[in-house]
């Protein structure tokens, strides 16, 4: 799991100067901890390329009983060497039919991604998410900062 969560390392960043995420098996367990302690559930499901038996995607969902009508969709990734086999779309629609049967009382899911990421816009697209909110991620460079000090 830690070597396949980097695949998310490979998602569009625009022109943002921003570090790889580096997990440790340590900082997923902390996350399932910290999951069991809010009595969230984290489903995830995986594909494996079948002559190698090597696992090249996932996605997940998170499911909280006392918000029990909305799903929250978390990462979907695929390795880059597998893509344009429609392999996230099918993971994200083979987990959406699991919460449909499993969780009948869902009624809304939501996801987000970069605008940037053409390829899971069109995913989420064809899948019918539509927009919800937005937000922005500004960056600036600390000398350009230290330099507006400066001029103030």
């Amino acid at each position: 799991m830690v070597a396949l969560r980097a695949v998310m390392n490979t998602a569009p960043r625009d022109d943002l100067d921003v570090e790889d995420v580096r997990w440790t098996e340590t900082q997923l367990r902390q996350i399932e901890t910290t999951l069991a302690q809010h009595q969230t559930e984290r489903w995830t499901m995986y594909v494996r390329h079948r002559q190698s038996g090597t696992i090249v995607g996932y996605t997940e969902v998170f499911w909280n009983a006392r918000q029990p009508e909305t799903l929250q969709q978390g990462d979907t990734g695929v390795l880059p060497a597998h893509r344009h086999h429609g392999l996230g779309r099918w993971l994200k629609a083979a987990m959406l039919e699991k919460v449909l049967r499993e969780r009948p009382q869902v009624q809304r899911v939501r996801t987000g991604n970069a605008n940037s990421n053409a390829a899971m816009l069109s995913i989420n697209q064809e899948l019918g998410f539509k927009p919800y909110k937005s937000w922005t991620t500004w960056q600036v460079a600390l000398e350009q900062i230290l330099a507006y000090l400066r001029r103030s």
